[in-house]
């Protein structure tokens, strides 16, 4: 197995049924992949960036919940005062994470890559605890249930598993399915439009865009889902990346009078309700900025 392994990921589609599928719950995080020889833990994100540096309390929940050499694939997920996770707090110093694991790739040194999964989630179960800080994901083979509490609890959605599906590193499958309770994405960066009012001395709201092949096309204006924080952050961000060409393809009209470009290298999460018939975004709200996907590599996903 080569190392760093990229992760495999869920197509998104119509939330299969059938005994050969299994259900847990989305996770809204960063997601992580960690290896554990001897006593050396090593942790990346799905671009291949170091995490043990960002977040070194993984090396140690690791060491606890696996004695044996392994490799598990999950997401470090931030909850805030309530127990609720969300993605918008992950990174943040003053908020608890935990990671959470939902597959095993590698036992003392066994590649699992070519084992189904219904036989790395029992090697998973069998072979690493939950500790304070790491837990197991929880899985049902109920649909319909795991619909209903990832809802009424706050969740992203639901990933369905095919009990026979192989891990296919760095691909996506439609042996993973995802369903999301309101569709959320990454969006590139492309510029924000001058503030008013309360915000006249910041922006209004965020520019973004998917690539399509080498071309960004515009996708809305994301305004809500800032606080004065996340604001003062941001705009210390663009002060570096302001540049005078629009980065979208065509120019989008309805914005450019009161927008400021900015060099397309900054990906935001964005949860919307729906894309329009113009393809845009309908009641679009900021949930945080990426920093484990590539720019280049954000597209429309629906």
């Amino acid at each position: 197995m080569t190392w760093p392994l990229a992760p495999m990921k869920a197509t998104s589609a119509r939330l299969p049924h059938g005994a050969d599928w299994r259900y847990e719950p989305k996770w809204d995080g960063h997601r992580v992949i960690v290896r554990r020889r001897g006593d050396t833990i090593e942790a990346i994100s799905s671009s291949g960036q170091d995490r043990i540096a960002r977040w070194p309390w993984l090396a140690d929940v690791v060491r606890a919940a696996a004695d044996r050499d392994v490799i598990l694939d999950g997401e470090v997920i931030a909850s805030d005062d309530e127990g609720n996770h969300s993605f918008g707090l992950v990174g943040r110093p003053d908020r608890p994470h935990t990671f959470v694991v939902f597959d095993l790739l590698s036992l003392d040194g066994n590649d699992l890559l070519t084992t189904p999964w219904a036989e790395r989630r029992e090697l998973l179960e069998e072979h690493v605890h939950a500790v304070p800080h790491l837990s197991i994901t929880p899985v049902t083979d109920d649909a319909d249930a795991m619909m209903t509490a990832t809802q009424q609890n706050g969740f992203e959605g639901v990933v369905a598993k095919r009990t026979g599906s192989l891990y296919l590193a760095g691909r996506r499958t439609p042996s993973w399915i995802k369903v999301k309770h309101r569709f959320e994405q990454e969006f590139v960066i492309g510029g924000y439009s001058t503030g008013e009012g309360n915000r006249s001395s910041s922006f209004g709201s965020i520019l973004v865009g998917v690539y399509e092949g080498t071309t960004l096309r515009y996708a809305g204006a994301v305004g809500t889902g800032f606080d004065d924080v996340t604001l003062r952050a941001m705009q210390q961000r663009f002060a570096d990346l302001t540049t005078p060409g629009c980065p979208f393809d065509p120019v989008p009209k309805l914005v450019r009078a009161r927008a400021v470009w900015l060099r397309p290298e900054l990906v935001a999460q964005v949860s919307f309700a729906e894309w329009t018939e113009a393809d845009h975004l309908r009641h679009p709200v900021f949930i945080g900025l990426r920093d484990d996907k590539p720019a280049a590599e954000v597209v429309r996903e629906r």
